[in-house]
């Protein structure tokens, strides 16, 4: 079954101007009826049903193209963003990492230095301990060559020999302490033209070990 439309009405369907509406008629490649010196188009309507469900299944099935490049887009956008999100997530996390790194650096170092210190302290200590330990034996064993009633008497020289003093530094402290015992009026020591002589028979350990 067909139907007469309007040249005017056919080119708007058709998506053309009406001159390419008249051309087509003028080459016979559109049919065309005249009525009341008017000319229409003769449209068969079964082809324009079936070319309108066309249409509208072409038109349909671009929405759904547009829909999908829509959804294309948005999640690009959204994988954009997530991946702008872990590169910021993971220089913050290097950067954490490395100020740890760094703090525990500076950590092992500081302990380092403290232990090195410790060992030293204790080297030290220990080196006083012995010295301070080696002296009292010695002053014990001065009196041995002599009688207990023998008037006996040694040179601060000799006393250094016999108690291992080698040190000019101890020497100082022993001598500076000994002078110190002698104002105290300590029998174990006299001085004579300012020279100290020491008891043989009296022990010194107040004296070697004082702190």
């Amino acid at each position: 079954m067909s139907k007469l439309v309007k040249p005017i009405e056919y080119a708007a369907s058709q998506g053309i101007s009406r001159q390419a509406v008249y051309a087509k008629i003028k080459k016979g490649t559109l049919e065309s009826k005249t009525v009341d010196g008017k000319i229409y188009i003769v449209v068969d309507e079964d082809t324009a049903d079936k070319k309108n469900v066309e249409e509208e299944r072409v038109a349909s099935h671009l929405v759904d193209v547009k829909e999908l490049l829509k959804s294309k887009e948005e999640t690009i956008a959204t994988l954009k963003e997530s991946i702008s999100d872990l590169k910021h997530t993971n220089t913050e996390i290097n950067t954490t990492l490395r100020g740890e790194i760094e703090l525990l650096k500076q950590v092992f170092t500081e302990m380092r230095n403290l232990y090195v210190k410790q060992v030293d302290y204790m080297v030290i200590d220990k080196k006083r301990e012995l010295e301070n330990q080696s002296a009292p034996i010695e002053a014990i064993s001065l009196k041995e060559s002599f009688e207990e009633d023998e008037d006996c008497w040694i040179t601060l020289d000799e006393f250094f020999v016999r108690c291992k003093i080698t040190k000019e530094k101890r020497k100082l402290k022993v001598v500076k302490r000994l002078r110190k015992a002698f104002m105290k009026n300590d029998e174990r020591i006299k001085m004579e033209d300012d020279e100290i002589y020491l008891s043989c028979y009296h022990f010194y350990e107040d004296i070697l070990n004082k702190k």
